[in-house]
């Protein structure tokens, strides 16, 4: 009878063990001293080539699983945006954006600002998102909004310091550090009625989800 009971409980003890394993995903972590590069990730995107790449302060870094790769930009700025559009990555970054390319197992940079002077000489503007809206990609700093069409860049300067825009719904809402959330048309922007509750409130993101508009912000989520 006690060796009957030892080998259920063994039977029911390794049962769990492999049900505990299939529910927990596997996870594993990676240091610097993997990748060679810096301490801080601003963002990380999945390319069409499902290799994973990070903005790391000053490199792109790009892992396939297997093989970490690691570039700096042309003037050695600190990458603060990235974002994946076909085959092109995206980088933004001080003064500067542009996209990377891979060809012959490498990754390759083309500025679309360089020679441009979109940037004044007392402004200290890094492009800190890159979102597609309306077909133009959409550069973003804390002052200014730079569309570009792919031959053509709009420069947008707001009236006030923003911290994001989000894109929700097909409408373009740009949130201000404390003049609460706009609405973006065009160059035109509208602070939509009712909203008031968000000013001298930071947004950091905002969902839509079954008709209702999810507000999160430093303090609260707000549901509108």
């Amino acid at each position: 009878m006690k060796s009957i009971l030892l080998k259920l409980f063994f039977f029911f003890f390794i049962t769990s063990q492999i049900q505990s394993q299939e529910l927990l995903p596997f996870v594993e972590n990676y240091s610097k001293s993997n990748y060679q590069g810096d301490n801080q990730i601003w963002n990380v995107v999945q390319g069409k080539d499902n290799a994973m790449y990070f903005a790391n302060n000053h490199y792109l870094l790009r892992y396939d699983g297997v093989i970490w790769e690691k570039y700096t930009l042309p003037n050695k700025t600190i990458i603060r945006s990235i974002m994946i559009d076909g085959d092109k990555i995206y980088s933004g970054s001080y003064k500067e954006f542009g996209y990377w390319y891979r060809k012959e197992g490498k990754m390759h940079y083309v500025s679309i600002t360089k020679k441009l002077r979109l940037f004044a000489e007392k402004d200290n503007e890094e492009i800190w998102k890159i979102f597609r809206y309306n077909g133009s990609l959409y550069f973003q700093s804390f002052n200014d909004v730079f569309i570009y069409d792919g031959k053509h860049i709009k420069k947008i300067k707001f009236p006030f310091l923003i911290s994001y825009c989000f894109v929700v719904d097909k409408e373009l809402f740009v949130a201000s550090v404390d003049k609460g959330l706009f609405r973006m048309d065009g160059s035109r922007i509208a602070n939509p009625k009712g909203w008031n509750i968000l000013k001298n409130t930071v947004v950091h993101a905002i969902e839509k989800h079954k008709g209702k508009t999810y507000i999160f912000t430093q303090k609260k989520g707000i549901l509108l």
